[in-house]
């Protein structure tokens, strides 16, 4: 009887070595074709270079935007203090310099990565360390090292924040936490990312050994899978870790939720989430089918409900009336009955489902690994690297354009569904409340918002509120 041994020692069997042809660091192509690998390796940074200079002419619009701004827009009058425009507009610069260098970092990462052939050396490491281990092991080996090298690329960007910028722009020590600190965390980070490198490593390389197109149906599939699971488990349970779920009865709520309750016929169960943590305000309804529910998060209320003498001095006064709260949930509702999570859902599905198909195109492309550096001894783990870092950002900068516009429309299309139902005016009070209880920088640059900004700015909001309040035109660029 043959006896197959559930472990194998990777120090026993035929020593593998790297041998084949590889570039090195070669910059001269030998002709001029998409097949020579040198030539495709400047091909590559090209694409990286042009693709992270459009977002850094981005932030730049959006950094001389900031800076030429000194005071709050007229809109904000009443709402937002000189005092408060200047500290959101110092937490605006913070981040778009941060930005700006992790960047400018990528840029150069990306492209040293293939002329020195940084990835080929770890492989190498990896072939020496384990030279008589089976494919699967040296994948899963080549990606700890390549985990903790990515871990390493973040730690030029962690000294800029914490040496440069916070000391710049006067970051409240006690707020944030200490260079050292982040350190420790990030160790700890790269430790706790085994857990899940390790053994999904081990399953997609099993997968993809069969037929890589076997494993663009089962990922994408795996995925809807989670998507909608995820909505079932959130459309019954809540989501526990945010806070506890109390249900609401009729009798527990006021007039005016209920008058929207029953405006909107919505089926399924309200709750009132405590929140374990002040976080964003907010309301959303979440699930599937007859798995509905609407969830309030309770610092969405004025005093989070509770008297004053419970809370803290900044959270007295926080939060939404009774008449304003129940425009913001009419706005979720309107969400629901326009069915805009599922058209969301959709579109992510879809967006993955040509992401992976456009993957299992390019991930046997040898020239690719060629360009890289590589022999034709590679590690196969690495080409979802390559074809993420290096082929897709055409993609998914066209990709993130089209989800992006949609889903702010989204939001104008719920602003016009309660303004018929006559809550265009408290929904305007709201989200003004809403912005004085948690300032940021109002002033948005068009173009930057277009790729970085899922929502409208709090200026495009009130302005379309007020557009169709009164039936009067605006810009369609202004929408955009």
């Amino acid at each position: 009887m043959h006896v197959v041994p559930l472990y194998q020692d990777p120090l026993h069997g035929e020593r593998l070595t790297i041998s084949g042809y590889h570039i090195g660091m070669k910059m001269l192509p030998e002709q001029m074709s998409i097949s020579d690998p040198i030539l495709l390796r400047h091909l590559l940074c090209l694409i990286i270079i042009i693709h992270n200079s459009f977002h850094i002419i981005l932030c730049c619009r959006q950094l001389k935007l900031c800076k030429k701004n000194d005071a709050p827009p007229a809109q904000l009058e009443g709402i937002m203090s000189q005092e408060a425009f200047e500290a959101s507009k110092d937490k605006q610069l913070h981040t778009s310099y941060l930005e700006l260098f992790n960047l400018i970092m990528d840029t150069i990462y990306s492209c040293l990565d293939l002329y020195l052939c940084t990835l080929v050396y770890l492989w190498k490491l990896t072939v020496g360390w384990y030279g008589y281990a089976d494919t699967i092991w040296l994948n899963v080996t080549f990606m700890t090292l390549f985990s903790f090298y990515l871990v390493i690329r973040m730690l030029p960007s962690l000294f800029y924040e914490k040496l440069v910028l916070d000391p710049q722009y006067k970051v409240d020590p006690e707020k944030t936490p200490p260079l050292l600190g982040l350190i420790c965390a990030l160790a700890f980070f790269l430790v706790f990312l085994q857990i899940g490198i390790i053994p999904l490593t081990a399953v997609f390389m099993s997968i993809e050994q069969i037929s890589v197109w076997y494993f663009v149906l089962i990922v994408w599939l795996s995925l809807v899978i989670v998507f909608l699971l995820f909505l079932a488990c959130v459309g019954i349970f809540g989501v526990p870790c945010l806070g506890k779920s109390l249900q609401l009865k009729d009798s527990d709520m006021n007039d005016r939720l209920r008058l929207v309750l029953d405006h909107f016929r919505f089926p399924g169960r309200v709750f009132l989430v405590h929140t374990f943590h002040v976080g964003r305000p907010t309301a959303w309804v979440m699930g599937i089918w007859c798995c509905l529910r609407l969830d309030i998060h309770d610092n969405l209320k004025l005093n989070r409900g509770m008297d004053t003498n419970d809370l803290t001095l900044g959270q007295v006064g926080a939060g939404l009336n009774d008449e304003q709260l129940a425009a913001f949930v009419a706005h979720q509702l309107a969400h629901w009955r326009l069915w805009h999570l599922r058209k969301v859902l959709v579109m992510i599905n879809l967006s993955l489902l040509i992401y992976l198909l456009l993957f299992g195109l390019c991930y046997k492309w040898q020239t690719l690994y060629q360009a890289a550096g590589f022999s034709k001894l590679y590690p196969s783990i690495v080409g979802f690297w390559l074809v993420y870092k290096y082929l897709m950002p055409v993609y998914y900068t066209i990709n993130a354009w089209i989800v992006f516009y949609l889903i702010r429309h989204f939001e104008y299309a719920a602003d016009a569904y309660v303004v018929r139902r006559g809550y265009g005016q408290p929904m305007r009070a709201a989200l003004l409340k809403l912005f004085a209880d948690d300032y940021e920088f109002p002033y948005v640059d068009h173009c930057y918002l277009m790729w970085h900004r899922f929502r409208p700015s709090i200026l495009q909001r009130i302005l379309n509120l007020k557009r169709l309040e009164f039936n009067t035109r605006v810009s369609v660029v202004s929408l955009i």
